[in-house]
């Protein structure tokens, strides 16, 4: 689990911009306004939003920013619980004396916290899965198709800028 809390396959731009394990589900509804804004009428479909899908796609953006918080809280119950009392003092324990127990007492609480860790990364999955499905649900087929060109095209851009930014750093190191 914690490979993907900091994966080594994205740039660090795009770890800027992440949300535990993933992308943010709020960034959708800018990605539409966006969108939106960005394409002349009669030339995208995401211009031509009818004012019920606009009603749909705010509610579903106040839903979805109260799972956020949901998610948001529950991720900070696990960093409390990392630097618990209990947590650092089986720390001290464990550079002090090196045991079985001491193993054992170490192994069961990492898997714990693994297992937390675990539990918040699928309920952030479980958040971007409703917000997709909710945003493709209010959408024609045609915006559909123009809003996935749009998170796709979205994540290619976060990719190369994050790349360029490691290669421009790396080239000034030299």
């Amino acid at each position: 689990v914690l490979v993907f809390y900091c994966p080594v396959w994205v740039s660090t731009f795009e770890m800027a911009y992440s949300w535990v394990t993933g992308w943010k589900p709020s960034i959708i509804f800018r990605l539409v306004d966006s969108l939106r804004k960005t394409m002349v009428p009669g030339g995208g479909s995401l211009a031509e939003l009818t004012e019920q899908q606009l009603r749909k796609i705010e509610e579903l953006r106040l839903k979805i920013r109260l799972e956020e918080e949901k998610v948001e809280r529950e991720m900070e119950r696990q960093q409390v619980a990392l630097a618990d009392r209990k947590m650092v003092e089986l720390a001290r324990l464990t550079s002090r004396l090196s045991n079985g127990e001491v193993d054992g007492l170490v192994e069961v609480a990492l898997k714990g916290l693994l297992s937390g860790l675990e539990k918040v990364m699928k309920a952030a999955d479980c958040v971007r899965l409703k917000t997709l499905k909710g945003i493709l649900d209010v959408l024609s087929t045609k915006q559909s198709v123009d809003f996935l060109a749009g998170t796709s095209i979205l994540q290619t851009q976060m990719s190369i800028r994050g790349t360029k930014r490691v290669q421009a750093y790396v080239n000034t190191s030299n």
